[in-house]
Parts: C-alpha cells; sequence; structure tokens
C-alpha cells in the first residue's frame, strides 16, 4: 500500500493551486500522507529525492501555450528520477481552454503529450482541467494580462461585463476523479 505522495505545482495566478489543493485532499481521504510544493517558493534542490515517494503529481498552469517556467525546469532538471518513477507519475495541465471533453483532449495533445515525450516520459495518468480568471479587484490578474482575459471572454465566452468577476471552469468531478484515478493505478 502507498504511503507517500508528492505533489508538484506551478501557478502564475493561484488557479493550479487550488487544483494542487483538492488532488492533495483527495489523496490523503484514503490515508495516504502527502507533501505538496508550490515549485516557485522552492530551490529545486530542496525538493528531496523522487524515489522517496511512492507517487508524483505534477502540475503546472498554461499561459500563452507554455507550461511555468518552475515545472519546465523542475521536469528537465529531474528527468532521470521522473523516468525512473513512470509507473506512479501523474502529469496535468489548467488552462482556459479545456473547457470540455473535445478542448481538454486538444490541450492533453497540445501541451502535455508532445513534451513529456520530447523529455521520454509516459506519466501513468494525465489529465487537462479548466482555468478560473479571477478578475475581481486586488486580484493577481493586472495589466495587459487583465486586459486580454477581458476581451476574451468578451469575445470567446460573450460575456458582457466580465471585469470584477471570478470566472472559474475548473470541473472539480474531473479533479476528484483524475485523483481517484491516481491513486487506484498506483495501488496496481
Amino acid at each position: 500500500m502507498m504511503s507517500k505522495v508528492l505533489i508538484l505545482y506551478g501557478t502564475r495566478y493561484g488557479t493550479t493551486r487550488g487544483i494542487s489543493n483538492k488532488i492533495e485532499e483527495i489523496i490523503q481521504e484514503k490515508g495516504i500522507t502527502t507533501e505538496n510544493y508550490n515549485l516557485k517558493g522552492y530551490n529545486l534542490k530542496e525538493i528531496p529525492p523522487l524515489e522517496e515517494y511512492d507517487g508524483i503529481v505534477i502540475g503546472t498552469g498554461i499561459k500563452m501555450k507554455m507550461w511555468t517556467k518552475v515545472v519546465k525546469k523542475f521536469v528537465q532538471k529531474r528527468k532521470l528520477e521522473l523516468k525512473n518513477m513512470q509507473n506512479a507519475l501523474a502529469f496535468y495541465v489548467c488552462c482556459g481552454e479545456a473547457t470540455d471533453k473535445n478542448n481538454i483532449q486538444k490541450a492533453i495533445f497540445e501541451y502535455i503529450t508532445p513534451k513529456l515525450q520530447k523529455l521520454g516520459l509516459n506519466p501513468i495518468l494525465i489529465d487537462a482541467f479548466g482555468g478560473a480568471y479571477d478578475l475581481t479587484e486586488g486580484s493577481a490578474i493586472s495589466g495587459m494580462t487583465r486586459k486580454i482575459v477581458i476581451g476574451i471572454l468578451q469575445k470567446e465566452e460573450g460575456i458582457e461585463n466580465p471585469d470584477g468577476k471570478m470566472h472559474d471552469y475548473r470541473d472539480w468531478d474531473q479533479i476528484i476523479d483524475f485523483a481517484n484515478k491516481f491513486v487506484d493505478l498506483l495501488k496496481k
């Protein structure tokens, strides 16, 4: 039986943190110990050796079709360790496009599969989750990014006045299912 899972993520605006925290909650409900790191807050040398864990979940936000720098750097620097853990590795992205089944598959194909294959990695579980746009006062989305997000929400989502509101496209049932599948796969 599994005893310890490492959850690593990179987030720009906090949406991926919320997903990682939910995944951690579900895994802990199964009686499994977790460690959860926002890679932005750590020197990569501070992350323990991966073989100390029975499972690893890595998540990254997507902005302008790119992973967060910290996740990209971590996966590149620790790819040999990750290769040795592939049968216990799950990977997900959080992006605005992944809002329905077709777009989830498109996001997986565009943002996960080719990048991991290039590194020689083939996790046991991958998924793409919708994002959230916090346009409330004082949120982390500001400046030009805020203007772009407002434009996208108006044009593509048909939202007349998106500013000042939270727009959350994360499917929490999908995220819970991902965490449960991960635990089930690790038990095999």
